[in-house]
């Protein structure tokens, strides 16, 4: 989503405007005129609140006071991604999450686990339809790009005939698949077990083997089927 490019001819809304719709975060790597704009078009399109947060200078995501919270990816890694929405689901009322500028070739399935993303919008959407779907969101409904959808179903829709295999996993491989399931990073892995990062991926790859899976994605589909 090229802020610029889309939103440069329009206005942000005055603070005198009328506000009656949900309230609004966006959260990015940067605050300028694009992002302040983009702020704006929420605010004139919705009639309500949208607050830009900087993420350098958020000392603390509780402090994040929305009922929706616009996650810019355009900066953010997969795994930084992952440790926010572990962040801001362990808060005492996490707001729901929609994420934007998102990178179709990234691999971003992972997303899906988690109960409060309920969009997906990814960077090559124009201002239109991007305020399309967020409508569509705020309504209550989900919104998610096909081909994430596609994959996730065909990991989740694969039917029990794996049983067998849980036999062949030791125990130490068994809770590193059900920490898998709780959506937890190598890194945190490594925390919990007392272990390295080398050694936690020395299980997954024995674990991928014995269980016959390519991924993590699919390693948590059958272990959420199996376990």
């Amino acid at each position: 989503m090229n802020l610029h490019k889309d939103y440069a001819p329009l206005k942000v809304v005055s603070p005198k405007s009328e506000k009656t719709g949900v309230t609004v975060a966006f959260l990015t790597a940067c605050v300028n005129l694009q992002s302040s704009i983009f702020a704006g078009r929420i605010e004139d399109e919705f009639k309500t609140t949208c607050a830009i947060v900087q993420r350098s200078t958020l000392s603390s995501i509780s402090g994040i006071k929305a009922e929706y919270l616009l996650l810019d990816c355009a900066d953010i890694s997969s795994a930084d991604l992952e440790q926010l929405l572990r962040d801001l689901h362990s808060l005492p009322t996490p707001p729901n999450i929609v994420l934007i500028n998102v990178d179709q070739k990234s691999d971003i399935d992972f997303v899906l686990h988690w109960e409060k993303v309920l969009g997906l919008i990814p960077s090559e959407c124009e201002a239109k339809v991007i305020m399309e779907r967020l409508g569509r969101i705020f309504s209550g409904e989900y919104w998610f790009p096909r081909d994430v959808l596609h994959n996730f179903l065909r990991q989740h829709r694969k039917p029990k005939k794996w049983c067998d295999k849980a036999s062949n996993l030791t125990q130490r491989e068994r809770q590193i698949l059900q920490l898998i399931c709780d959506c937890n990073t190598n890194a945190n892995i490594a925390e919990t077990l007392c272990v390295s990062e080398h050694t936690v991926k020395s299980h997954l790859y024995k674990i991928y083997r014995k269980i016959g899976c390519k991924n993590r994605l699919e390693a948590s589909s059958w272990a959420s089927q199996n376990l």
